[in-house]
């Protein structure tokens, strides 16, 4: 996989138990890299190594993250990938990372397993992230964002009830990474066959009403007469408006959300 010595030197740079972790994944991800690809061609085979060394790098740091601050002891960390569940997790995970160059999905892919570790082994979350690894790589760019758009607008609020203009400015910052967003039906019956949404077309909600719930009712109905605000509107009555996430889609969405604005989005109720 790569260079081993070079992820050698990445546990060793990282340090602590997250070092040691990348370290044991870097033996165990060599093994099931040679015999996945053992029948493929050279150059396939060194950019899977490639690809999933770039996912062991993002995978340690979010461990080391998660470690620093508290959110997973070291004795977790130390013997997670002794948990049958979690190995075949993590090799899930990497086997994912090594059939795709796409930098966004190696850190969705690290940051879905690294919060794994957190979660309770046979709780909603730990379900929810075993089916998002293989969901993700069945998905293109744009149906991640998709799905992070709908979180967005169904799930995510600002946390505390804001006035109208701060709201107004909220609603900016956290959409506009969907200003140039385009999708087809097709996208979304992919994404209902792979168990991210439910899609029934028959069923149509308001907009306007949702983001006012968002809010606790403060909301002006103006914020939507923006290029961005008329731009959401369109993909909702494009068909978001008759979308409801899986959890697995949930999980996604907010995780690439997350990606895009730089937040971490707590969750509750998942454990």
């Amino acid at each position: 996989m790569a260079d081993p010595l070079s992820l050698i030197a990445l546990g060793a740079a990282v340090g602590g138990a997250a070092g040691k972790f990348v370290e044991k994944a870097w033996d165990s991800g060599d093994k099931w890299i040679t015999s996945y690809f053992a029948d493929h061609r050279p150059k396939a085979i060194a950019q899977a190594q490639e690809n999933s060394a770039d996912f062991l790098n993002e995978l340690a740091q979010r461990i080391k993250a998660l470690e620093d601050r508290g959110a997973i002891s070291k004795h977790d960390i130390e013997t997670a990938q002794e948990h049958p569940d979690f190995s075949i997790a993590l090799q899930k995970a990497l086997l994912t990372a090594a059939q795709t160059d796409d930098k966004q999905k190696h850190q969705l892919l690290a940051r879905t397993l690294s919060e794994r570790l957190g979660a309770k082994p046979e709780g909603l979350r730990a379900m929810a992230s075993k089916m998002a690894l293989d969901a993700i790589g069945y998905m293109t760019p744009s149906q991640m964002k998709l799905l992070a758009l709908v979180a967005d607008l169904l799930y995510v609020n600002p946390g505390s009830p804001l006035p109208s203009s701060a709201f107004k400015q909220w609603f900016e910052v956290r959409f506009s990474p969907y200003a140039s967003l385009a999708f087809t039906n097709l996208d979304l019956l992919h994404l209902e066959s792979i168990s991210c949404l439910k899609y029934t077309p028959i069923i149509s909600r308001d907009l306007s009403a949702i983001l006012s719930q968002k809010n606790s009712s403060e909301f002006d109905p103006a914020m939507l007469e923006s290029p961005l605000g008329q731009h959401i509107r369109t993909l909702w009555n494009q068909g978001i408006q008759a979308v409801d996430l899986s959890s697995v889609g949930q999980l996604i969405g907010v995780y690439v959300s997350d990606l895009m604005t730089g937040g971490s989005t707590s969750f509750t109720g998942w454990d």
